[in-house]
């Protein structure tokens, strides 16, 4: 794995506000499942390109 630049520091925390607010969401009477769970996996989606940009290019 390559170094943590800021960028991908910052996708990290933007993925971990997503599933956080996802499961927020979730918790709360009368919410939108829906929303919730797009939300959740849209920041999956966010964290492994973060992870896939963080990677070292070979050659």
């Amino acid at each position: 794995m390559g170094p943590i630049t800021p960028l991908v520091g910052l996708a990290m925390v933007a993925a971990l506000a997503l599933v956080a607010g996802g499961f927020w969401l979730l918790t709360q009477p009368g919410a939108n499942r829906m929303k919730a769970i797009l939300m959740m996996v849209a920041g999956a989606v966010v964290a492994f390109n973060a992870w896939i940009n963080s990677l070292l290019i070979p050659g």
